[in-house]
């Protein structure tokens, strides 16, 4: 039974370069006189299991043949630098897929592998050469580098005078300045220096100084008709942790309500601004003299809770 392919290859001879590499092409036709899908083998002569990455078959090994249809196959060779020298045979078979056992043996190319140039010696004096000169510039570093400047304290100083403390230890101000609200320390004043205070720098190195732009401001919650209970929590998640609680009798306010607030909700505050809260005692039913005297504040710091009774006047019975 006359085979389903005809294999032939331009060249029978493929000779490796140095780097033991080549190609081979194969052109493959379908004369079964029917459409076929073949694969494409490789066969090492005389077979060899040890060999199966020398040799490659570029794009797919499976392909469709239509009837009288050819395909070119390209073999790669990459043969490694332990391939001994001399000759090596490889043939391409096509397989019918359908028919596993129809299997067609194609020419043979012959690989021919020269040995591999000698190694050259290794250059030692190079190695030689690179440690003096590494040396030499060690040396020249130590000895002409630059005396390392500190970053000076400057720390609640003015801008002036914190660049005079800079320029005094060898390093330079970077420009633009940074600046940060600051609840302790005045506008104007430095509040730190990056790199940090203490730290080693080349001469010369740039210092940036973060000066304060005043307490953070932010508009004034809006408490009035709250509880003063509510009223307090408010403005301490707001960030008011120190305030007064003014109590004032009211006609038309109910007890422990909020009647007002200084500043008025919406106007600008710091959190150590002088904030003030009018609570509400309700009617005063203690007659003329009573009702018009001064009731001191109640002062809220920063981890007070509110209490009930801070609400009640002293000689309130």
């Amino acid at each position: 039974m006359p085979g389903a392919f005809t294999i032939t290859t331009a060249t029978n001879t493929v000779t490796l370069g140095p780097d033991r590499q080549g190609e081979a092409a194969f052109v493959v036709t379908n004369v079964s006189g029917r459409p076929i899908q073949g694969r494409a083998l490789l066969t090492w002569q005389p077979p060899a299991t040890d060999r199966a990455a020398w040799a490659s078959v570029q794009g797919d090994t499976e392909r469709v043949f239509p009837i009288a249809g050819t395909q070119q196959y390209a073999v790669k060779f990459t043969l490694p630098s332990t391939a001994p020298e001399g000759q090596h045979i490889l043939r391409l078979d096509m397989q019918d897929v359908t028919s596993p056992d129809d299997v067609v043996q194609g020419q043979s190319v012959t690989l021919q592998v020269a040995a591999p140039p000698p190694k050259k010696p290794f250059p030692w004096w190079v190695v030689i050469v690179a440690a003096v000169v590494l040396l030499g510039g060690i040396g020249a570093f130590v000895l002409l580098r630059p005396k390392p400047a500190t970053v000076p304290v400057v720390a609640g100083q003015s801008l002036v005078k914190a660049q005079e403390l800079i320029a005094a230890a060898g390093l330079r101000v970077a420009e633009p300045l940074k600046a940060e609200n600051s609840d302790t320390l005045a506008q104007g004043l430095v509040i730190r220096s990056e790199p940090a205070e203490g730290t080693t720098q080349a001469r010369g190195t740039a210092v940036t100084l973060v000066a304060s732009s005043g307490p953070a401001t932010f508009p004034m919650p809006n408490v009035v008709g709250s509880a003063a209970s509510a009223a307090v929590i408010a403005l301490q998640q707001a960030g008011i942790t120190k305030f007064a609680l003014d109590r004032r009798y009211s006609e038309t306010v109910p007890a422990e309500q909020v009647i007002d607030t200084t500043p008025g909700a919406g106007q600008l505050v710091t959190k150590a601004g002088e904030v003030r809260v009018a609570v509400s005692l309700g009617p005063c039913r203690r007659g003329t003299l009573a009702c018009r005297r001064v009731i001191s504040p109640v002062l809220i710091s920063p981890n007070l809770r509110f209490r009930n009774d801070m609400l009640r006047v002293p000689d309130q019975p």
